[in-house]
């Protein structure tokens, strides 16, 4: 099965005097009619109006802009004004939006996005350059090119009934989406203030977008977005210092970082047929742990969440514990394929990269 790492998705932004604000607020307003709107839906407790403009789309950039209303208490202190800017690096280089090709920030790409992307701030007003903005988040991703759309069912399955960190909490798309059973059913996601896990059916999503004729082959997307403070962390002044250098820095580690989020999920460990799993079971020594991991396999199957499954087991702390570390020595997951699937294993750590 082929796979590839790469960055979907990047965000930046920039602090702009009141001055330069509505420079670039008069220019977007004057040339970019119906496109240039502002966010009714977005609240702010410190007073700051949203407007977004969607005229670069298809150069993969949507702009953010942020103005706080000016207060007449002196007492309370006015916020500065501030650019947002949302891109995809991929479609910004090559001037379209394929949906299944992704950023690798290579050297002559990060010299292109620097020529580009300071190209687009000048033609809205803004006179600095791509290094002068900061990072406020990169996407990593893992894609994954199987065989059969089964793989890709299955994945979402397990990965679904896997624990993960006490921090992080379960982002399931709300009553706003008329399609959310649908859109839940395809992607998962779990976030915290920092860092956001997103597993989800790319074919699914061309569907919804009408672009499935294009790109019918089955595809599935392990996705990391982390914050500026989150993927900062432990870098040098000297890389820190430097947007491209950030990028190219994080790229190379993105196979390490993306592994160790997996670890976490405990999804570094196959995932096997529910026969095959209880078949293995029957190997352990003690025949109380047999019974337990017989349990949670049974209750994995039966419920759609790990916590769930746990809770309706009725394992105590202690005994979870037995239970995952002789999973562990077997190598493989509580969670199970369907005996159905036409795939027998199933792995998310693989070796190299395309």
């Amino acid at each position: 099965m082929d796979f590839r790492y790469g960055i979907h998705t990047i965000e930046l932004f920039h602090r702009v005097s009141k001055k330069d604000f509505n420079k670039v607020f008069q220019h977007l307003k004057s040339v970019n009619f119906g496109s240039f709107y502002p966010d009714t839906t977005y609240h702010s407790e410190k007073g700051l109006t949203k407007y977004i403009c969607t005229s670069y789309c298809n150069q993969g950039v949507v702009l953010y802009l942020y103005q706080q209303v000016r207060s007449k208490n002196k007492a309370k202190k006015n916020l500065a004004s501030f650019i947002h800017f949302r891109l995809n690096p991929h479609t910004l280089l090559h001037g379209e939006y394929v949906p299944k090709k992704v950023f690798q920030a290579k050297e002559n790409q990060l010299k292109s996005l620097d020529k580009e992307m300071t190209k687009l701030l000048h033609k809205i007003g803004l006179n600095c350059d791509f290094e002068q903005l900061t990072l406020s988040r990169i996407d990593c991703c893992l894609d994954y090119f199987p065989n059969s759309q089964d793989w890709v069912d299955e994945a979402l399955r397990v990965v679904r009934r896997s624990p993960y960190m006490k921090q992080y909490k379960l982002c399931t798309f709300g009553k706003e989406f008329s399609n959310r059973k649908k859109k839940n059913a395809h992607s998962w996601r779990i976030c915290c203030k920092t860092t956001a896990l997103t597993v989800y059916d790319k074919t699914f999503q061309l569907m919804e977008e009408d672009l499935l004729e294009q790109y019918d082959a089955p595809m599935l997307r392990f996705e990391v977005a982390r914050s500026g403070a989150k993927f900062k962390r432990g870098l040098s002044d000297e890389v820190k210092g430097s947007n491209k250098k950030i990028l190219k820095t994080v790229m190379d580690e993105s196979e390490d970082t993306i592994r160790s989020y997996m670890e976490m999920l405990h999804a570094d460990l196959p995932f096997v047929r529910y026969s095959d799993c209880m078949a293995k079971i029957e190997t352990v020594k003690h025949a109380s742990t047999r019974t337990n991991m017989r349990l949670l396999v049974e209750k994995l199957s039966d419920c759609k969440s790990y916590a769930q499954a746990v809770k309706n087991s009725e394992l105590s702390e202690s005994q979870l514990r037995t239970v995952r570390k002789q999973f562990e020595k077997l190598g493989i997951q509580p969670a199970t394929l369907k005996d159905k699937s036409e795939i027998e294993e199933l792995k998310f750590v693989l070796v190299g990269r395309l």
